[in-house]
């Protein structure tokens, strides 16, 4: 799938061809304008060339690679400099502040970018102040127009900041709405994948196993009838032993069958429980995989004796505890997670402990993953509940009837 780029990002061509317009005009204004206080115009021209240059080699990338950091102020005020250098040598280099301020907000957040503005646009001013004789004047001369390419700055920049900061917020909102649907496909398709795989075993069970079943009493007690049966003439003798081989075989293939079908009822169970010989086996497996890769240190206990229970019940807490170990993975910033499972007298219970950061239960559920954990408790008539405090872990408890 493409990925489509976010919109504030596809205009870097604009503004790269506004920065080559504005560093332009402002060359060419400093070589055309009789300035009288100019010292050397050659040697302005040649430091906002300079200033173009950093943009091109240093100031481009880091605004495409979204970065407020020092570097920012790094690169402003190298920026800083040349300009206020070229102003000093000619004054109508101070031209090349529409090309400087917008940068202010690209590589700083706004009020700090503000700061940049202001300092900026007073560099002409004080250049002024020290090359004129009436300190005074210059100010009220210049002041005004200082003042309102700050207050527009900053009106704008925040304005345009803001912007930016809401499309990212929409876009990460997206981006997390996108991976919440393909997560509910994939369990969409599990859930039906497993509905299907229980419905196709109750079926063989319940029609093909009972009925090779029946067919095994049925013959055995033909069988029996047979042996019953005394005082026939002897030519029915070879008669009766070639039936009573029939039904042998008859019996031999059902029972066969039978197996067959037993072994195919045992093959739709979920895999994780096809490869251990018990739920607790499977469990304690799960959770030593978490530890794979992951750096978490992973537990497993067990209390009670564990019997036999329904395949619906041992995939219900198979896979509570396969989300409840991602859940650890994925958020929880955990150093370790104890699993527990518990044979009690009227319920089996599983809880997986951690200590990671934890969550707000005024915010829960945090995820589809706990909705869907607690739906998937409630089919079989179990509970589930979230222990959390910030920064001291979760314990996620499921209950089920035995």
């Amino acid at each position: 799938m493409t990925r489509v780029r976010d919109e504030w990002l596809r205009g870097y061509l604009g503004w790269d061809c506004y920065y080559v317009l504005a560093f332009v005009a402002a060359i060419a204004f400093v070589q055309v304008l009789e300035d009288s206080t100019a010292t050397s115009q050659p040697l302005a021209t040649l430091l906002l060339v300079c200033c173009a240059v950093w943009y091109a080699g240093y100031g481009r990338a880091l605004m495409r690679a979204d970065d407020e950091s020092w570097r920012g102020l790094l690169y402003l005020g190298v920026l800083l400099v040349l300009f206020t250098a070229a102003d000093i040598l000619a004054s109508a280099s101070s031209i090349a502040l529409v090309a400087i301020i917008p940068q202010a907000y690209w590589t700083l957040r706004p009020l700090a970018a503000t700061g940049a503005v202001a300092v900026f646009a007073s560099a002409p001013v004080v250049v002024d102040v020290f090359r004129a004789d009436g300190t005074l004047k210059t100010v009220v001369d210049q002041g005004p127009s200082t003042l309102v390419i700050i207050v527009f700055s900053a009106i704008f920049g925040t304005w345009a900041h803001r912007i930016i900061e809401q499309s990212r917020e929409r876009a990460e909102l997206i981006k997390e709405l996108a991976s919440t649907r393909q997560e509910l496909a994939e369990m969409a398709k599990e859930a039906g994948v497993a509905a299907e795989r229980e419905r196709l075993a109750g079926e063989i069970h319940d029609a093909i196993a009972q009925g090779l079943s029946s067919i095994v009493m049925l013959v055995q007690a033909t069988g029996s009838t047979l042996d019953r049966m005394t005082g026939l003439p002897e030519e029915h003798g070879a008669s009766m032993e070639r039936a009573r081989g029939q039904l042998d075989l008859v019996a031999r293939t059902a029972r066969e069958s039978l197996a067959e079908a037993g072994a195919l009822v045992e093959a739709l169970r979920p895999t994780a429980l096809d490869e251990s010989a018990s739920l607790p086996e499977a469990l304690h497996r799960l959770t030593d995989r978490a530890a794979e890769g992951s750096g978490l240190t992973t537990r497993f206990s067990l209390r009670g004796s564990p019997d036999a229970l329904p395949v619906a019940v041992e995939v219900v807490l198979l896979r509570v505890t396969q989300e409840a170990l991602a859940n650890v993975r994925k958020h929880a910033r955990a150093s370790s997670v104890d699993v527990e499972l518990g044979y009690e007298d009227e319920v089996v219970a599983v809880r997986v402990r951690d200590d990671g950061v934890g969550i707000d239960p005024a915010a829960e559920p945090g995820g589809y993953g706990l909705v869907g954990m607690e739906r998937r408790v409630a089919q079989v008539g179990g509970s589930r509940e979230l222990h959390s405090v910030p920064g001291e872990g979760t314990t996620v408890q499921v209950e089920v009837p035995r």
